[in-house]
């Protein structure tokens, strides 16, 4: 009877062992493969880290740039110092420098090079100085400007013969000719619409009304008025307004008691003379005061008494007042023009209704007057 039991083949369980040590030869072989791999790309990284200390080290080696400017820097200021000392006061004498400034400086003093360009500088001072054009002389004579004057106003240009006869007064001052010529001017080329240099063009805007235009630009609301035709109080919208900057073109007044005249001057110029009355026995105050009211159809308050309305004959203001910020003391007008001239009134400066209704349309509060003997 045959056994079912296979002897294995002896040969074949060899094969098998062989191909086994084979596989694990070559697995040993790709770990020790991945491990060189690896070791070398670890080398690889780590090798520009060793460069660092290298960079690093040299680093250090480089303050001896650094060192310069704490040599340089601590002498800067003594020069510059020097130098506006040696400006500003050339006749003080230098100090001598310390012996240690001695050894690091062998140039000499730092005073003498910047005493040259002060030097320049004033020579070029003193040429320019003699090199300079005289100012020019008075273009043409008093009568030639005159003539241009009245040319200009014949063919209507009131501003031009203005400044002509401006001129004119320049070359042939206190003229009286000249002068009644700049007074026949003054009002109508003011009170009107026609162009001055000080007047500006202003279009009115909602909720503008003429006592705001006055405040505004610092001029009376009767120039307003007179100078653009104004019936009334009433503006309309777009309108366009000729108005006078008064805050920036200044009237002034000057009284001579000794000739009994007051003078309009704007922005210092001459813009028209009055003849006027002053008080008697010389009681006029002599000093600088300023218009603090202005009153249209003023009553008298006569010392002592009840007020004088306006109208009542004992009432001496004329149609208008213009108060001093002296107490009791102003200008204005009178019923008795043929006291014009004189020493006539019991202090205040008196003028012509007709003429001190100028002013009060003219001068604005604050206007300065000066009284003079």
């Amino acid at each position: 009877m045959e056994s079912d039991f296979v002897i294995p083949d002896i040969y074949l369980m060899k094969r098998e062992k062989t191909r086994a040590g084979c596989m694990t030869v070559f697995v040993v072989m790709l770990i020790a493969l991945l491990i060189a791999a690896a070791f070398f790309l670890w080398k690889l990284r780590s090798s520009p880290r060793t460069e660092e200390p290298v960079t690093l080290i040299e680093f250090p080696e480089a303050p001896v740039e650094s060192e310069i400017p704490p040599v340089v820097i601590p002498d800067m200021p003594e020069v510059v110092a020097q130098t506006v000392a040696t400006d500003a006061a050339a006749p003080a004498p230098a100090k001598a420098p310390s012996k240690r400034k001695a050894k690091e400086k062998a140039a000499p003093p730092a005073e003498t090079p910047p005493a040259a360009p002060a030097q320049t500088t004033e020579v070029a001072a003193t040429d320019a100085t003699a090199t300079a054009p005289a100012p020019p002389a008075a273009t043409g004579d008093a009568d030639a400007l005159m003539a241009q004057a009245k040319r200009k106003l014949k063919a209507g240009d009131h501003q031009a013969a203005r400044e002509k006869a401006l001129a004119a007064l320049a070359a042939n001052p206190g003229n009286p000719q000249i002068e009644e010529f700049l007074n026949e001017l003054a009002m109508p080329l003011l009170a009107s619409q026609r162009p001055m240099p000080e007047k500006i063009e202003y279009r009115v805007q909602s909720g503008d009304y003429l006592g705001k235009l006055a405040a505004t630009y610092n001029t009376p609301v009767a120039l307003i008025a007179k100078a653009n035709n104004i019936q009334g109080a009433m503006i309309r919208i777009g309108e366009t307004l000729r108005l006078l900057d008064g805050n920036k073109h200044i009237f002034a007044v000057s009284v001579s008691k000794s000739q009994n005249t007051l003078l309009v001057t704007l922005d210092g110029q001459f813009f028209k003379r009055y003849r006027v009355g002053t008080g008697t026995n010389n009681i006029t105050p002599v000093g600088t005061f300023k218009i603090t009211d202005k009153i249209e159809h003023p009553p008298w308050h006569k010392p002592g008494q009840r007020a004088i309305p306006y109208g009542d004959p004992e009432n001496q203001l004329g149609t208008h007042w213009l108060a001093f910020d002296l107490p009791g003391y102003g200008i204005h007008g009178t019923w008795q023009p043929e006291s014009i001239g004189q020493q006539s009134s019991a202090g205040c400066v008196r003028m012509i209704n007709a003429e001190v209704e100028e002013l009060y349309t003219i001068l604005p509060k604050g206007t300065i007057v000066t009284v003079t003997d």
